[in-house]
């Protein structure tokens, strides 16, 4: 009777022949289930894609931790580097300075933060040489490397030349003006676009009437774990100087994004609920339509059980079928959603995501099958709950009764 309750279950979900209009609302929950998982899975993936970005391009870029002196003397950062890298998770440090400036092309003006690096040392804490040749920056040349939004706001590109209005000392002049040649272009795709600036230290120090003191970038061999490297490390450096780790200017956005993505699986997850309670109705008219087929099986001496195990049976393969083509298309969709996007935004000139406002400028996907595994499974468990109420209904009718009234 088993394999009998099993065919007729399998018959039931594959049967087109029967009442038109039940058929047509068993193929719509199904669809709506598809769409579900589909959009769901697509959401999780591009989710995925800015945590994955945030950590591998976004973090790769700035420093884990700096150390500024508090006071402008001199100081020996040669023998800060050495005890800072004797530190066991400190993987690379490299020496900078910065200051404020104001960015200036014919009626273009444009405030910023310049730093000044080693270009040799600044391989070692950064990613920034897979974007642009860090050696342009060289110390007996004035020359400039800007990001690409910094650049295009002064309409300026490789080899133009800009002036830089760099606040002195008190006491001092008070504005300095110098000529700079951009000597390269930096696109990395994030907000660092933006307000990128860079120069070789020994330029930046030579703006100034008196030299900055030198500060200490540093990277770390876990990138989570710079707060309490940074603290560790202000135990033994922090009367001297103030240390800072990334999540005081990028924490906010990591955990916005963390958050997000943690609201959007519960209100898809509330969509795929919606899609389920329609596979309820679709069985439940199912059971209605199928009230003869009942009769003759109950009269026939199949159990209560035989008949719940056969209305069971036709929701789980609607689930199965549901959760099993939503996380395929879903797949698809997320693996070629960014060109996608790109297409899009080429085709009708627009700029969907822009760095100003977002942390990259591209809407990235991480397909992550652990992700639509889990996604399919809660589709499917939902369905297969969904169905125990239409199945029990159908096994608790009367074989008389289901004859009489059908």
């Amino acid at each position: 009777m088993s394999s009998l309750v099993t065919f007729i279950g399998f018959r039931y979900s594959a049967d087109r022949s029967g009442n038109q209009l039940v058929s047509f609302l068993s193929r719509l929950s199904m669809i709506g289930l598809i769409l579900g998982v589909a959009l769901l899975v697509v959401v999780l993936s591009v989710m995925n894609g800015f945590d994955r970005e945030m950590r591998n391009r976004i973090l790769a870029l700035v420093p884990h931790i700096t150390l500024q002196p508090w006071s402008t003397q001199e100081i020996d950062w040669q023998q800060l580097q050495k005890d800072v890298e004797t530190h066991s998770r400190v993987v690379a440090t490299a020496p900078f300075v910065q200051g404020n400036a104001m960015l200036i092309k014919g009626g273009a003006v444009e405030p910023s933060i310049f730093y000044g690096v080693d270009p040799a040392a600044e391989k070692r804490v950064s990613r920034i040489q897979e974007y642009v040749d860090l050696g342009s920056l060289q110390p007996d040349v004035a020359g400039l490397i800007l990001g690409k939004a910094l650049a295009d706001r002064l309409k300026v590109d490789v080899a133009d030349r800009v002036t830089l209005g760099v606040p002195q000392a008190e006491g001092r002049q008070n504005v300095r003006f110098v000529q700079m040649t951009v000597a390269a272009v930096v696109a990395t795709g994030t907000e660092l676009d933006q307000q990128l600036m860079l120069m070789h230290i020994e330029q930046a120090r030579a703006l100034f009437s008196e030299a900055p003191p030198v500060s200490l970038r540093v990277s770390v061999d876990d990138v989570f774990a710079s707060p309490q490297i940074a603290w560790e490390l202000a135990s033994v450096h922090g009367r001297d100087y103030l240390l800072k780790d990334w999540t005081q200017q990028f924490g906010n956005m990591y955990h916005a994004i963390q958050m997000s993505r943690k609201l959007v699986v519960i209100m898809l997850l509330a969509v795929v609920a919606v899609a389920v309670f329609n596979v309820v109705s679709t069985l439940v008219m199912v059971v209605n339509d199928k009230r003869a087929d009942i009769g003759i099986l109950r009269s026939q001496g199949a159990s209560q059980g035989d008949i719940l195990r056969i209305f069971l049976i036709y929701g789980a393969v609607i689930g199965a079928v549901g959760a099993a083509a939503g996380g395929v298309v879903g797949v698809l969709l997320a693996l070629g959603v960014s060109d996608l996007v790109a297409g899009v935004e080429s085709l009708f000139g627009l700029k969907l995501l822009q760095s100003d406002v977002y942390p990259i400028n591209y809407l990235p996907s991480d397909v992550r099958m652990p992700d639509v595994a889990m996604v399919c499974a809660t589709a499917y468990t939902m369905s297969l709950l969904a169905t125990i109420y239409p199945a029990w209904r159908a096994s608790r009718m009367a074989p008389a009764e289901a004859l009489r009234s059908s």
